[in-house]
């Protein structure tokens, strides 16, 4: 067997053609057409795993979500199961939750074939998985292969018998080039043949091992043999099935054939768990009767008679033995008296792989590394398993850090430190390095109560044992542990010493850790110094080949530029951040970049593609077993808003379209994919087509002095080592030079102009935005005493939400804003109004002033302001640009014999004013705003009554009825199972 043949899924290409097996592989085909679990039975050898794969590949095009191959020879523990289920699907573990259950939400709502191959010695967790998937998973169908029925309601059992004659003379044929010729027409020939595969009972894997033996034996003499065996054989254990006996003979019969020194080998080759490389053979097995440079040609010698299987994964050859030879040949290796050194050796093998990788991690081959990471990981699982000196099962364990965090075995991780760290207790130097990689597993994990109990220990240990490298490494974890409780400048402050700690101790590797980390948490606190220390990374990430830790920095930069308002420099560089990912197995941090891209992309007027990103963002973190809301409160924040803004531009219906057009794809690869196209339908988007290399040239337009000092290049912000993302607030750490005096309270306006009479206490609809919460309130109270209606918000994102959702009649904006700036906010608005804006300039500086100017406001005030000043503005601004005497009732929406104004909130039926409580206020501005547009309950619950309701969505049909007897029964629609909608 060779390569994966298609993205969505892992069946592996074939090295020989199916013989024969028409007939049942149609009806195969067939009942899994109207049968969701069919398991094939029959004797050991029968070729229940071959035509498992042929009609798994033949149905293909029937399973738009793939066709799995689950292969449970190798695994001895029911509990890992599940695991190796999911690990065999791609699913990511970055959850603390069951693989039962990751995988239940992964394979929910998808078209699948799963193929559980060699169930018999799991029969009982074998069924639970089946049944546990296929209650969750209507669209799933299982073929299983076994010895033994699953017993699982439902399951429809094909029995397979022995190939037919026919058909085991053609198998006999085509695997023994030597006969094919010879026999061919013969009727001899044909004859001695069929005798032979009767002799063999028709059996594929008899037939494919007496092949192998027909280049330098006769059809005769070879049966002559068999004859022999099977008639001592005959006379063994009478209470043992049948087919058992003749299998077993047929392995003797097969293994006897065999020098010594192959027979050695395979007894030997027995030690692996689901495969192994030739490199791996060489050194565990050779040594006391094999010499290193002689084990690739047994090698070749047991593949050539079958009993060693070849196959490629990750572009490398491997080797595997089917469960019926391996089990024949560790019960050989048993009675030889050296499986427990062959065990430990196997061990160290995989401990100094594990070894080399950890120790150069940040450098070129981390892809491949992990891969082969994840080929070896039943190995390594087996070595974890040997029971021998705990310390270097300590050792091994940490040593796979990165296989556990980044490769997508957080929990299985988990499960190996808990046992590890069990089985060991004493203090020892591997324990206390074992601790510290545990304490990473676990606060990528969310348990930060473990990590700390774990670090404390890992601390006394290191004071104990006067390992300064450890209590080191224990302080700069206590920063990822603030990191992430929303302490950043701690932690900054721990990364830096730290850092400087590891590159005065001379490991250049963990420092790496440490600048890659203290970069993510500058850039996420708004540190100015965050794009220096990011750029250097980046640059030094690119040369030494540190693809993962480049992708991370890119990311961060992305969010910071973002935050400043430079979104296209987060495009660019969250572009190149996804190329980079492609190879890692870590849905999770693909769907980070995806939100961001869905961020950015909102704030440039692509709503409908923004749709689309948050919709395959929602697939990711599903598939992860995640979501945006682990990564912190304000991340959470975040993509609400965009969600917001896009319903807003597009309408639900919009929305809920688009956004189910982006959750359609689903693999990684699919993803980076759609995320990076052109957004035909919309014309925005990312052109493919652009360079997404890091370009140290490029910089930041909102950089600040200091960056602009340091020569600091594209801003940056990205996860710390840990591979998690820390969500920090950026409005409460975002640098700020602005100085403001106390703005006069609503007594110091007694003197203003009053509001004009012909439009009363109500003057206009101002828009605010300042990120700063004492100018906000204050300027927002100056302005509502003069009669103005005032809606505010702290950021740009969410002031360009409320914009977009009602327009104002003057924006008053803050230069420097956390999401998108005030320069940046005034293009848009000019964009799509004529909407005037008062910039306010964080300095009384006249080089501010016309910077404000020529960005596009309509006038400028410096910070600190007098109240009488800001007012007198905001007339000049009215002035000049609405026509005298301007009536509120100019932007009502009319529905039929319905008058609703927004701004003024009156509501007229057949002219006559109708009396509104405020929540019916709410509800009736919610369905103007999408007339037409069904709303379903929990929308309206989430914009009318937010966080203040707790109890269940009846209260939306009570407030909906109520509405309707003041307004019309007729103008607001129910639809059935949905919610309702306003007659347009």
């Amino acid at each position: 067997m060779t390569t994966v043949i298609a993205e969505c899924g892992n069946l592996p290409a074939a090295f020989t053609s199916f013989v024969g097996r028409r007939l049942e592989t149609a009806e195969i085909r067939r009942l899994l057409c109207v049968r969701r679990l069919v398991t094939l039975t029959g004797m050991g050898g029968v070729g229940k795993t071959r035509l498992a794969l042929e009609v798994a590949a033949a149905s293909r095009e029937a399973f738009a979500d793939g066709v799995w191959l689950v292969d449970l020879a190798p695994v001895s523990d029911p509990s890992a199961v599940a695991a190796t289920a999911a690990g065999a699907l791609r699913v990511p573990d970055l959850g603390a939750l069951p693989f039962l259950d990751q995988l239940t939400g992964y394979l929910a709502g998808r078209r699948a074939l799963l193929v559980l191959d060699n169930c018999e010695h799991l029969v009982d967790a074998c069924a639970e998985l089946a049944g546990t998937l296929l209650s969750a998973a209507p669209e799933l169908r299982i073929l299983a292969t076994s010895r033994h029925t699953l017993g699982v309601t439902g399951e429809h059992v094909f029995a397979l018998a022995p190939l037919a004659q026919d058909d085991a003379v053609e198998l006999l044929r085509d695997r023994a080039p030597a006969v094919r010729e010879r026999s061919h027409g013969d009727e001899a020939g044909h004859a001695a043949l069929a005798r032979l595969c009767a002799d063999l009972d028709g059996l594929p894997l008899a037939i494919e091992l007496a092949a192998s033996r027909l280049r330098t034996l006769t059809v005769g003499q070879l049966t002559d043999r068999l004859e022999n065996r099977f008639a001592l054989l005959t006379g063994g254990c009478r209470t043992a099935p049948a087919h058992q006996r003749t299998l077993r003979g047929m392995i003797d019969w097969s293994y006897e054939l065999c020098a010594p020194a192959e027979r050695l080998l395979w007894n030997r080759l027995t030690v692996f768990a689901g495969g192994f490389s030739l490199e791996a053979a060489e050194d565990v097995c050779s040594g006391e009767g094999i010499a290193e440079d002689e084990v690739l040609d047994l090698l070749d010698r047991l593949v050539a008679q079958s009993v060693v299987l070849t196959c490629e994964a990750s572009g490398q050859r491997r080797y595997r033995l089917l469960a019926s030879i391996q089990e024949y040949g560790r019960e050989r290796l048993a009675d030889s008296g050296e499986q427990d050194a062959l065990r430990r050796r196997h061990r160290d093998f995989y401990l100094a792989l594990a070894d080399r990788i950890d120790r150069n991690w940040y450098g070129p081959g981390q892809e491949e590394n992990l891969a082969r990471l994840r080929a070896e990981h039943a190995n390594l699982l087996a070595a974890l398993d040997y029971e021998g000196e705990p310390r270097p099962r300590l050792a091994l364990v940490a040593a796979l850090s990165w296989h556990w965090c980044v490769g997508g075995f957080l929990s299985e991780g988990r499960r190996q430190f808990e046992r590890a760290l069990a089985a060991a207790p004493e203090p020892s130097e591997e324990r206390a390095r074992a601790l510290l990689a545990a304490v990473w597993v676990a606060q990528t994990q969310g348990d930060l109560a473990t990590a700390d109990s774990w670090l404390e220990e890992a601390d006394a240990l290191g004071e104990l044992l006067g390992d300064t490298w450890v209590r080191i490494q224990a302080d700069g974890l206590r920063g990822v542990s603030a990191q992430y409780r929303g302490r950043p400048q701690e932690a900054i402050r721990r990364y830096e010493a730290t850092l400087a700690a590891m590159t005065a101790l001379g490991d250049e590797r963990t420092a790496a850790c440490w600048r890659l980390s203290l970069a993510c948490v500058q850039a996420y606190a708004g540190d100015p110094r965050a794009a220096h220390t990011g750029s250097r990374y980046a640059a030094v990430a690119e040369e030494s080949g540190d693809v993962w830790g480049r992708a991370q920095v890119l990311m961060g930069m992305g969010h910071y530029a973002w935050a400043r308002g430079d979104c296209d420099t987060t495009e660019t560089l969250v572009r190149s951040a996804l190329v980079g990912m492609r190879g890692f197995n870590d849905h999770a941090m693909v769907a980070r970049m995806v939100e961001l891209l869905a961020w950015a992309t909102a704030v440039g007027g692509a709503h409908a593609r923004a749709a689309r990103l948050l919709g395959l963002a929602d697939a990711l973190w599903h598939d992860a077993g995640s979501s945006i809301c682990a990564f912190g409160p304000q991340m959470a924040e975040w993509h609400a808003r965009c969600e917001q803004a896009a319903i807003a531009a597009l309408g639900e219906a919009s929305y809920r379209q688009a956004f189910a057009e982006g959750g359609r794809h689903r693999t990684r690869a699919q993803a980076v994919d759609f995320a990076l196209a052109v957004d035909t339908d919309s014309g925005a988007g990312l052109d493919c087509g652009r360079d997404t290399a890091y370009d140290t040239g490029t910089e930041c337009d909102s950089g600040t002095d200091a960056e602009a000092e340091s020569g600091a290049e594209s801003d940056i912000g990205t996860e710390g080592d840990t591979g998690t993302d820390a969500a920090i607030d950026v409005r409460e750490t975002a640098p700020s030079t602005v100085r403001r005096r106390h703005a006069p309270d609503t007594a110091d306006t007694a003197d203003t102009e009053p509001a004009s009479p012909a439009e009363g206490r109500h003057v206009c609809d101002v828009l605010l935005v300042d990120g700063d919460p004492t100018v906000r309130e204050d300027a927002r109270r100056i302005l509502e005493a003069s009669g103005h209606r005032v809606r505010s918000a702290a950021d740009g994102l969410m002031g360009l939400t409320l914009f977009r959702q009602q327009t104002p009649d003057v924006a008053v904006l803050a230069e420097r804003l956390p999401g998108l700036d005030g320069m940046g906010l005034a293009r848009r608005i000019h964009e799509e109004s004529a909407v005037p804006v008062l910039l306010l300039a964080d300095r009384d500086d006249p080089a501010d002033v016309v910077r404000g100017l020529e960005a596009g406001a309509d006038d400028c005030l410096a910070k600190p302001f007098d109240g009488t000043v800001l007012l007198a503005r905001v007339r000049a601004l009215l002035r000049r640009t609405a026509p005298a005497g301007r009536r509120r009732d100019t932007r009502t929406s009319r529905f039929g014999d319905l008058v609703y104004c927004p701004v003024s909130l009156e509501v007229y039926k057949d002219g006559q004013p109708i009396h509104l409580t405020t929540t019916e206020l709410k509800l009736l501005r919610e369905f103007a705003a999408s007339p037409g547009t069904v709303l379903t309950r929990d929308i309206l619950l989430e914009r009318v009554w937010g966080c203040a309701w707790a109890g269940d969505t009846h209260v939306v049909d009570v407030q909906v009825m109520r509405l309707r007897t003041k307004i019309g029964r007729d103008r607001i629609e129910t639809v059935r199972g949905f919610g309702y909608k306003l007659r347009a």
